[in-house]
Formats: C-alpha cells, structure tokens, sequence
C-alpha cells in the first residue's frame, strides 16, 4: 500500500460545541468514522499522514481534546478528567452523525480511547491504541516497577504548581528536547510549537495531569495512581483491539504492557522494535499500513 501525502488544502478546519465545551477539530473524506485522539503535548496535527490516508474511505477526524491548540480551554481542573473527555468523543461523534466508529488514541488520547471501550463498547467497531498502557495494567507498574516509575516521573513534574513556567522556559526546551529526533522534520516541530504557544493551552493541556493526579508515588506521599476508570470493574475491553507499541518508548516500559490479554478479549499486539514514543511521525506508513490490515479483518 502506497501511503497517501498529507495536503492541509484537502482538509476542513471546523468547531463543535459540546458537553459544555468548544472542540477544534479536522476533518476529511467521507464513509464510515474514523477518530483520532493525540497525546501530549501534541495536536491533531499528529496525525495528518493519517487522515490523508483513511479519508480515501472514511469520514476521518482528528480533534484538539479540549484545553489543547485550538479548542477551548476552561480553567477548572475538574474539568479535564478523562471521563469528560470520553463524553468530549462521544458528543462529537454523535455531532458529526455517527452511532458507531473506528477510534484510535496515542498517548493520552490512549488513555482517552481505553476509557471510551470501556464506557461504550457498543459505539465502537474497533479500537486502536499506539504507545498507551491499559489503565490496569499502568495502575499495577507505577505501584511495583521501578522502571515504569522512573519513566513516570515526568507526570510528577507536570503536576507541579510550576509545570507552565517549566515546560515554557527558553522557548519550551524541555518539550522540544522531547521531540528532539530525527525524523520529526522543523515544520512538524514548528506546528507543534504553534499549539503551546495559543494563549492558556500549555496550562490547560498539563490540567489532565493535575485532575487525573497520574504518575508514581509523589515525594510528599500521595500514592501511585495509573487508573483513570476507577469506578469501572472489571477493566476487561471487548471492542476488536489493535495495540501498537514502539520498542523503545521511553515513557512506557515493559511492565505497563506484559499480560495485556488477560484485559482485552480480542487483542491483536504489534511490537515496533526500536521504534519511539512518537509512533504517527517515526513511522506513519506502518502505522496506516497496520490500522488498515486491522479494519480488513473484519473490526
């Protein structure tokens, strides 16, 4: 499969309101859904390979959650739970006219994507997870392996009274040493750095952090917490699940991932060997390439 060019003359810009809130979002094509959830502290710009590609077939979609780039960015921290962010997905989909769909989620658009299988199976027909832990699975490593909670610590960092002066500082250097690799190209960087750079959106993208309180136990005792669905039990997924995860993550190790099937009834689990964090810009074609093999068996 050849991978489609990303051409931003080919998309459409447009705002929904929903759940009380102003949701960005881009969009392309036509057909069955198709939505994309980024991470931090990227945008929808994460995944424009992507939507260049499924918009051949489906109405594909890739939003700013709320607090992010362009969408709007209330200021009460409770608003910025995981749980509001599924029924952000869930009104917004309904929006666009859709009952059921495709959803993919990286990073905390995983942690997004976990939480809205586990809250409305019946709504997706399948489930695309790149670089995110189940929520049982990371809850279990920021308790018992030291690995996953070194790794961690930056969530610790974010939930500082300080994270915006500190992830702000000489031009975001600790973002954009994040980022440093070599094939995120200047124009990617620099459209990333557009996002931080709409007034409040640092703030308000590091709010998650503060509401879901995620990270390993924090120096002044607060405890370990990966679980962002607490209320749920069992934490079993049964949506068609498809699980990219890049070798090399440095944010997400080994424990965070090892007996994923004991939570997800219909998983398929593709290793990337060497591959980063940043799965949709180090390697768009497979990332394609594997969603559409996963669609084609019959999610």
């Amino acid at each position: 499969m050849t991978t489609t060019q990303f051409d931003e003359t080919a998309v459409r810009h447009d705002y929904a309101d929903v759940n009380g809130t102003r949701l960005h979002y881009v969009s392309a094509g036509a057909g069955p859904l198709i939505m994309f959830l980024h991470g931090f502290p990227q945008c929808w710009y994460q995944y424009r390979e992507q939507l260049a590609e499924f918009s051949r077939d489906h109405h594909a979609v890739a939003p700013d959650l709320r607090g992010c780039n362009l969408s709007a960015k209330p200021e009460d921290v409770h608003a910025y739970t995981t749980c509001t962010m599924v029924e952000d997905i869930r009104r917004l989909a309904l929006d666009l006219g859709h009952q059921r769909f495709v959803l993919v989620g990286h990073d905390v658009g995983g942690a997004v994507a976990w939480s809205f299988a586990l809250h409305h199976p019946d709504m997706l027909r399948a489930l695309v997870i790149l670089d995110a832990p189940h929520p049982a699975l990371f809850d279990h490593a920021l308790h018992h392996d030291s690995d996953q909670q070194e790794a961690s610590r930056y969530m610790l960092t974010a939930r500082r009274p300080d994270a915006v002066e500190f992830f702000s500082a000489n031009d975001f250097a600790v973002l954009r040493a994040a980022l440093d690799e070599p094939f995120i190209q200047p124009g990617t960087l620099a459209r990333y750095v557009e996002g931080w750079q709409e007034p409040g959106a640092l703030a308000a993208a590091l709010r998650w952090f503060h509401a879901e309180g995620q990270g390993p136990e924090s120096p002044d005792g607060t405890p370990a917490n990966g679980n962002v669905v607490r209320h749920i039990s069992p934490l079993t997924v049964t949506v068609p699940t498809l699980v990219m995860h890049a070798g090399d993550d440095r944010w997400i190790r080994p424990a965070s991932r090892r007996g994923l099937d004991r939570y997800v009834t219909d998983l398929t689990f593709i290793d990337v060997p060497g591959g980063t964090h940043w799965i949709t810009d180090e390697h768009p074609g497979l990332v394609n390439r594997t969603i559409r093999d996963h669609l084609g068996n019959g999610a």
